[in-house]
């Protein structure tokens, strides 16, 4: 895989958008030691102590995905993420939907996806990840943790890396053949079967994940016997 290595960008996303060329291969990878404008979902911003964690995004070019089946990508991802983790033995593995990962109840992980589209078809998807490696120190960020926290020990960032890339190779290939692991993203959904509680506008509601629709879209059982589905800018887990 082509490998893009840069000290800084505003973004990997943006800086993948702006050299991405057809004489690339059709997967490649840009990584940056810091961004000045680190991307999250929602327009929230996506900080990092400089050199200390993983921040990348995947290029997958060639795509002839169908904007409905969108989260095929997600769950792709996900749990080619927590597949590579696993081998770390972090403790209480989760994914928070849609696309953050958990340990012991504590994010390491953000994802950020981004599609190019030509009519009703995904051609390019831009995969951006920030992955707490071996910061220590999240000021004002309660919730934050990293793998060299939680294992006490510093972490290898180039081969984790090198596992990470080489579990996205397969993404394009398993897309195509529709080898979606549904049933493993349910059972690592954090919430699944079991009750936590949810943000909506400004009440709170305890509910059971029950499923998860072909659009990502969550179906929640409520502790008042009410049901819904939701897309992610409807509704907000608590952790």
């Amino acid at each position: 895989m082509k490998h893009v290595k840069v000290d800084a960008t505003t973004s990997t996303n943006e800086l993948a958008k702006s050299i991405n060329k057809k004489d690339f291969n059709q997967i490649f990878c840009v990584s940056t030691e810091f961004q000045t404008k680190g991307k999250g979902q929602h327009e929230n911003v996506w900080t990092s102590e400089k050199s200390k964690n993983l921040m990348f995004t995947v290029v997958l070019n060639g795509l002839s995905l169908k904007i409905e089946e969108n989260f095929n990508l997600n769950i792709l991802v996900c749990c080619g993420l927590i597949s590579v983790l696993k081998k770390y033995n972090l403790p209480e593995l989760k994914l928070k939907w849609p696309n953050d990962i958990l340990s012991v109840q504590k994010k390491i992980c953000g994802i950020l996806i981004e599609n190019t589209l030509s009519g009703k078809y995904i051609t390019t998807s831009y995969i951006g990840i920030g992955l707490n490696v071996n910061q220590l120190v999240f000021e004002n960020l309660p919730k934050a943790s990293s793998l060299g926290r939680i294992l006490h020990q510093q972490i290898d960032k180039e081969e984790l890396l090198n596992q990470i890339l080489e579990e996205f190779m397969s993404i394009a290939t398993k897309l195509k053949n529709h080898h979606i692991p549904i049933q493993e993203y349910k059972s690592l959904l954090y919430g699944y079967d079991y009750t936590t509680e949810f943000q909506m506008d400004k009440h709170k509601k305890s509910g059971i994940i029950t499923g998860i629709n072909p659009l990502g879209e969550l179906e929640i059982q409520f502790e008042d016997s009410s049901k819904g589905i939701f897309n992610h800018a409807q509704i907000r887990q608590i952790y």
